[in-house]
This record gives C-alpha cells, sequence and structure tokens, in this order.
C-alpha cells in the first residue's frame, strides 16, 4: 500500500503544532487528522486520536514501520514544501513593502 497523496494544512499560533494532514492510500482511502508536532529533536509526525480519561488512543495508525515510515516521510516532505513556498511569499512581501517604502 503506498501514500498517494498528501495535503497538510499549516498552522500558525500554536506552541507546538505546525500544521494538520490528510493522507490518501492507493487512491482509495483517506485518513484525516493527522499533525505535525514541533518536538524537542525537530518536527514529527502524529496519527490521528481522540482523547479518553485524559489518554489520546489512536484512531488510525500503520501496523507495519515501513507504512508508518512511507506515512512520516510523505508527509513531513510536503510540509517541507509549503513551509519553503510559505517563506519565499513572505520575503516577496517583504520586498514589496520595501519597495513601496522607497518610492
Amino acid at each position: 500500500m503506498n501514500v498517494t497523496e498528501v495535503k497538510v494544512y499549516m498552522i500558525e499560533g500554536k506552541e507546538k503544532l505546525r500544521a494538520t494532514a490528510t493522507i490518501t492510500l492507493e487512491n482509495a482511502f483517506m485518513v484525516h487528522g493527522l499533525k505535525v508536532i514541533e518536538g524537542e529533536t525537530g518536527l514529527f509526525v502524529v496519527m490521528p486520536a481522540v482523547k479518553k480519561n485524559g489518554v489520546f488512543k489512536d484512531i488510525a495508525h500503520p501496523i507495519t514501520a515501513e507504512m508508518r515510515n512511507q506515512i512520516v516521510t510523505a508527509v513531513l516532505a510536503e510540509y517541507s514544501r509549503k513551509d519553503e513556498e510559505k517563506l519565499q511569499e513572505d520575503d516577496l512581501k517583504d520586498e514589496q513593502v520595501q519597495e513601496q517604502e522607497e518610492s
């Protein structure tokens, strides 16, 4: 089974939550609610979960390490692409503001 599509939704203003994600498996099954979290050692992906009695329980998760690695790699790659895109847009906006201030 392969991850055939990843959609990442960037989130600003949260302490550690950087984005949420939706993945599609084999163009046939979608999983919503993955999260990209900033940890002490970098970014990691959390599977969809619900909180019951103060404890988070996964409601969907890969069974094999290979599938987990494929999901994490795909989500973080799309996150990096979106983050770079946002940085470029921010740089362009900054340049436009500078140009307006100079004229």
